[in-house]
Parts: C-alpha cells; structure tokens; sequence
C-alpha cells in the first residue's frame, strides 16, 4: 500500500436528512390498519402505498417531512384510502389477510420512537384476558358435585407399605447402598 495514498486519507462524513420525521399513530381491526400522520396545515402531501410499504412525504411550515416503512403484513395498495383533515392525515390501508393481528406496524423489529399505537383506539380483546369472565366461571368445588366427583385416593399397591426405589434413596447418601 502507497504511503501516499494513506495521508490523505479522509473518512465519509456522517449522513445527515434535511427531511424532519412525522409523529405517526396506528390501530388494527380485523381488516385493516388505520394510520393518522400527525402534521398541522398539510396542503399537499405525496403516499406511495405497495403491498409491503409506505411512503409518505410533504412540505408544511417551512420543513420536510418524510416517513418511509416496510409494513409489517401485506396490504391490498390498491384499496388504501386516505384523507387530509387539518390537523393530521388519515390513512386506511386494507389487509391482505384478515384477521391476523400484526404485532407491531413496520417489519423493522426495532422500536422507532415516531410510530406509536393510538391510545384512542387500544381495545382487550375478550379471549386475552383470562378473568373476563371470572363471575360467570363455576368454581372446581361446583363442577365436582354436578359431575357427581368424589376423592378417590391413589391405588394401593401390591406390596403395601414398602417404599419405592426412589423413596428409599430419600435422605440417604449414595455410599450407603
């Protein structure tokens, strides 16, 4: 390697995006996800929606703004349907397969400070909740006597009262067999 060469070597400067990052909320039913971009006085914005991603970029106040992901399921792009309502955009992107849950919305499993579930819109689901019907349960004691239950003790075996194999090794050490 040329000395020469090594002297004047500079490293690559660090990337910086002029572009500012929107505050973005999201929420799930069973088919579809509902995204509101946060940005006041959008005029004009452009969303480009594939099967697998999103991109949203627009100019407001005086900044840039851009988002881009890879979402986390698949999407029908073709019946998204979005909407400008002042204060924040609406996005409404149509699932794929219905009725599977996404865990979180962008592939990346990295949590990203911008993307947040909407807390207008957090619902327990019935079946994850395992005292949703507590009252409603009967007790073990209640289904004992409708089933008509008894204690049975444990079958007694042919050599009563000797102990088993492991029992006798119990409190002993192994060097007094």
């Amino acid at each position: 390697m040329n000395n020469a060469n090594t002297d004047n070597y500079q490293p690559c400067p660090n990337l910086t995006s002029t572009f500012k990052t929107p505050r973005v909320y999201w929420y799930q039913n069973d088919c579809a996800i509902f995204i509101r971009i946060m940005l006041v006085d959008v005029e004009k914005y452009y969303l480009k929606v594939d099967c697998d991603s999103l991109i949203f970029r627009t100019s407001c106040n005086d900044q840039k703004y851009f988002w881009g992901i890879n979402l986390c399921g698949t999407v029908i792009a073709e019946k998204t349907s979005h909407k400008n309502v002042g204060r924040e955009i609406k996005i409404c992107l149509i699932k794929a397969h219905k009725w599977n849950d996404w865990p979180r919305l962008q592939m990346n499993m990295e949590k990203n400070q911008f993307i947040l579930r909407d807390p207008d819109h957090i619902v327990k689901k019935s079946w994850d909740n395992p005292y949703a019907n507590a009252g409603e349960r009967e007790s073990f004691a209640e289904y004992k006597k409708r089933m008509n239950i008894t204690n049975i003790g444990p079958p007694e075996s042919s050599d009563s009262g000797s102990e088993s194999d492991d029992e006798k090794l119990i409190g002993h050490d192994l060097n007094d067999f």
